[in-house]
């Protein structure tokens, strides 16, 4: 079963889903599968044929029940139905509470009923949610604990990030507006240019979907990664653009994450985001350029291109300006890293990346922002 499952999805993402934001067809679980099948019916882009071709290889002892509720909708909403016979839940794991109280919205064709522990469930899973979404400005004194005396990279995970850089990623609370890369060395100091500025680059941290960070296609969630390696190749540069993309992983507990963070963040719950999104199973996030075309100079992101939930760089040329930021960054890492910028020695970047939101201003993440942070 398994080799047909690879088989048919090998040609299947080849074809259909070429421009998906996710990695390795080849080698995708059953929900794994869902995932991305939920992925494209979220952005209206899923083709009736290649999700029933599917469903053969969709056993549902593989998948969980978050998972066959979301078979379940997208099967309903081909078929035409307006409503399901109730399906019954009496008790759900947070995780699971989770899921449903995040994408209930896209179950309108389920009528779910729940038992009184599930309810009880539901219920702290939205004040979870709500208390991650509650957004608050951030005071430079915040800002400069977070990167002044959050723990050195090396310290992590037994040492596995030893030599590795951190990367910080500041955003507007309105991710419409880019965001901005500063970048600590191996030696927790700030790196800086050839004339003793501050280095930075703008990123874009936004949901083409403007879908929130819990849901499937959603923003990046602010909070605490890991950047382990890059993708083998620079494939599908449509999506991502001519230079390999960076991995993000979840810091894979909330204890190990307090672990990276400074005691005034930890009392906070804006990187309790990644940890929410970790636990209802959101995958594939990456650091990555674009093939795509901006072509709308009024939108205020120009010209970033927003992505289904990764952190975009500019890239393509514009009015005669060519952007390479992906080469940039990834150069700029293997720097740090003492190691020389080709091609070969991509694959040993590893670090940190730490995303918060400082702000509700209507306005891009520059220079001038950072420096009233005391980022200087």
């Amino acid at each position: 079963m398994r080799i047909l499952l690879c088989a048919a999805l090998t040609l299947w993402f080849q074809t259909a889903f070429a421009n998906n934001e996710m990695d390795h067809p080849e080698s995708l679980t059953p929900a794994e599968v869902v995932e991305v099948l939920w992925s494209k019916h979220l952005a209206q882009e899923l083709d009736p044929v290649l999700f029933y071709s599917q469903q053969p290889f969709l056993a549902a002892s593989d998948l969980d029940e978050a998972d066959k509720l979301r078979l379940l909708q997208m099967q309903n909403t081909f078929q035409g139905r307006t409503k399901t016979s109730g399906l019954y839940f009496p008790r759900l794991s947070q995780s699971l509470a989770l899921r449903i109280a995040g994408e209930g919205q896209f179950y309108s064709q389920l009528n779910l009923r729940f038992g009184a522990q599930a309810i009880k469930a539901l219920k702290k899973a939205k004040r979870l949610l709500n208390k991650a979404q509650t957004f608050g400005s951030k005071t430079p004194e915040e800002i400069q604990d977070l990167v002044f005396e959050s723990p050195l990279a090396g310290e992590y995970n037994e040492g596995e990030y030893e030599g590795g850089v951190k990367l910080f990623l500041f955003c507007r609370k309105d991710r419409f507006y880019p965001c901005r890369f500063v970048m600590k060395d191996p030696f927790d100091q700030l790196v800086r240019n050839e004339d003793q500025t501050l280095w930075s680059m703008p990123a874009l941290a936004k949901s083409a979907g403007n879908l929130p960070f819990n849901i499937t296609n959603g923003q990046a969630p602010s909070g605490v990664h890991s950047i382990d390696s890059v993708m083998p190749s620079p494939d599908q540069q449509i999506s991502y653009g001519k230079f390999r993309r960076m991995i993000l992983n979840w810091i894979p507990s909330d204890k190990a994450t307090r672990s990276l963070l400074p005691e005034s963040a930890l009392k906070k719950s804006w990187w309790k985001q990644a940890s929410i999104a970790r636990d209802v199973g959101r995958k594939w996030l990456r650091i990555h350029g674009t093939g795509r075309v901006n072509k709308d100079p009024d939108s205020k992101y120009f010209p970033h291109m927003p992505t289904s939930g990764c952190i975009s760089v500019r890239e393509g040329e514009y009015e005669d300006i060519e952007y390479r930021d992906q080469r940039k960054i990834l150069d700029k890492i293997m720097e740090q890293m003492q190691l020389a910028p080709v091609y070969v020695n991509e694959v040993e970047i590893k670090g940190l990346l730490y995303v918060i939101e400082l702000d509700d201003k209507k306005e891009r993440v520059s220079e001038e922002t950072l420096a009233d942070y005391g980022i200087n």
